[in-house]
């Protein structure tokens, strides 16, 4: 029974963000009909921003010795840095929203058209470009931006046999609220109203005056910035580096299309559903 309990609580966490990021491929594919691949590797580089925003320009990589600047650090070095867990996550969002929005503008929106494939294309290439960057940049190593929750040995609850520990709360909680924002944000503001029109119809969203190039920006930036605020909460868990969203983005992936492309519940529901399973089978 312990045990049991205790893979349930280990599938939260992950499960949260499955969800958040297959419900940031599911935004795109209703709105667009585009899949995006990169969605990925774009919270993966926003990631190393957090982790740039969170060292010095001694910061040493994870088992280096001696200690060796972290690249990029002397530069960001000029906005106060180390910043707090937390305000080096928003940063990353900032980052990955205002990357999502350039993805979308110069890459996305220039090869439009009714068949979808080329701009998906367009997105394997992306991957491999961010990919490649970041190894480029900052190697292999991995690299710290610590966690915004307890998650020392004792910050946990012991519920039948099993450790919920803090971090995993945090996470969830985090997670559900900035979906829950979403949600909000899509029907109660203009612009969101705008984007669920552009996902009902898009000839008439168009017709009737929306500028659709804009509203799509916006729902890019908005999906990297979720994208982002996962890859900030995973790399507290473990560490950033070029594979850290690989294994996350096929699960994702897979938890999108179990709940439907077009269905953000459900792929919140199979995000869950892919975690549980996935510590099921290696508990037992």
């Amino acid at each position: 029974m312990s045990l049991f309990v205790q893979r349930i609580f280990d599938a939260l966490s992950n499960g949260a963000v499955y969800a958040s990021l297959a419900v940031a491929l599911t935004m795109l594919f209703r709105a667009s009909g585009i899949l995006n691949l990169a969605q990925g590797e774009m919270a993966m580089f926003s990631a190393y921003i957090a982790a740039l925003l969170r060292s010095d320009t001694t910061q040493r990589a994870s088992g280096s010795t001696p200690p060796r600047p972290f690249p990029g650090s002397g530069f960001f070095s000029q906005f106060g840095t180390p910043w707090p867990v937390w305000a080096a996550i928003l940063g990353a969002m900032v980052f990955g929203a205002v990357l999502g929005a350039v993805v979308q503008r110069f890459i996305i929106q220039p090869i439009r058209s009714n068949d979808p494939l080329p701009a998906v294309g367009a997105t394997l290439g992306l991957f491999l470009l961010l990919r490649g960057l970041a190894v480029k940049w900052w190697g292999g190593s991995l690299r710290e931006v610590g966690s915004p929750f307890p998650n020392g040995s004792e910050d946990r609850f012991l519920i039948l046999g099993g450790r919920l520990r803090f971090e995993t709360i945090g996470v969830v909680v985090t997670l559900l609220g900035a979906l829950a924002m979403l949600w909000m944000l899509q029907r109660r503001t203009k612009i969101g109203l705008a984007f669920r029109a552009l996902i009902s119809n898009p000839t008439s969203a168009e017709l009737v005056g929306i500028r659709v190039g804009s509203v799509l920006m916006f729902g890019w930036a908005v999906a990297a910035a979720l994208g982002a605020l996962g890859g900030g909460l995973v790399a507290g868990q473990l560490r950033v580096g070029p594979n850290m969203m690989a294994r996350l983005l096929v699960f994702a992936l897979a938890a999108a299309i179990l709940g439907g492309l077009g269905n953000p519940v459900g792929a919140v529901i199979g995000g869950f559903a892919f975690a549980l399973l996935e510590t099921m089978l290696v508990g037992y």
